[in-house]
């Protein structure tokens, strides 16, 4: 049995992993920043931290004995529909791990991620625990705060709190980031965005955001296919893709390779 106990009114994220180097990794990854991490070895000892109280965040593995992340991420969303969940997967269980976001899961971090990409993610996941506790979600309530730029044009659908997609009348998908996603980020430093003819895989890295705070936030692609255009207003600037992130700040066009078939895993 795991003794760790948060603390009452302390920020605390919970690592679920059977191995104890990833738990190791984690805690000296985030020890750095304003916030406790508690650990358990299995999704059972997750779960019985959970009941405690006193978490605000859950960092889970996706491949575990016994009860894995996806059915970890379904109990939890149950049970505390207001914790973001957020998976640590390898590159083979990605579309898994898209399965997860349409049960609630908050995001997904890939194998082998470095601290800036682990601290960026925990970041985004802390700033949505305090919207909930205020009272002010992202999505209409902070598009209407936002003005414009947090107003969803008809036709957009969105994968999760991350990005965002759109189609065409060529047939090609234009893709950007959610509003929530980069408010949460900060101040954009830079957006590191493919070229014009890479290919992008469903569930893999679109592009990256690095903030003033050299943090790392990962887009995930919501379609295969090959990058068409790259949005010139935001490589001039970056900032472009917060202040209007459904417009302006659009961020790549992709030519899908697995329009129909993927559409089905996003439940689109």
């Amino acid at each position: 049995m795991n003794d760790q106990s948060p603390a009452p009114d302390e920020l605390t994220i919970l690592v679920v992993d059977d191995e104890a180097i990833v738990l190791d990794s984690a805690k000296k990854i985030l020890r750095k920043d304003p916030l406790r991490v508690v650990t358990a070895l299995s999704a059972a000892e997750g779960l019985d931290l959970l009941a405690r109280g006193g978490i605000h965040v859950v960092l889970t593995d996706m491949m575990m004995p016994e009860m894995d992340g996806l059915e970890l991420t379904r109990i939890i969303k149950e049970r505390w529909p207001t914790i973001p969940v957020v998976l640590i997967t390898g590159y083979a269980t990605i579309s898994t791990a898209m399965q997860a976001m349409k049960l609630g899961a908050f995001d997904y971090v890939a194998k082998p991620f470095t601290r800036a990409e682990l601290r960026g993610i925990v970041k985004r996941a802390l700033h949505l625990v305090a919207e909930v506790e205020q009272d002010t979600p992202t999505g209409a309530a902070a598009g209407s705060a936002a003005g414009a730029r947090g107003k969803m044009p008809a036709g957009l659908r969105t994968l999760g709190g991350n990005s965002w997609m759109m189609t065409q009348k060529d047939g090609t998908v234009r893709i950007g980031v959610e509003l929530g996603f980069v408010t949460a980020a900060g101040a954009i430093e830079n957006i590191d965005l493919p070229a014009v003819g890479d290919v992008l895989s469903q569930g893999a890295v679109c592009l990256q955001i690095f903030s003033a705070d050299l943090r790392c936030h990962t887009v995930w692609s919501p379609l295969s296919g090959e990058v068409v255009e790259v949005n010139p207003k935001v490589q001039q600037d970056p900032s472009a893709a917060l202040q209007d992130p459904y417009g302006e700040g659009w961020l790549l066009r992709l030519r899908p390779s697995k329009f129909e078939a993927e559409r089905q895993v996003l439940g689109l």
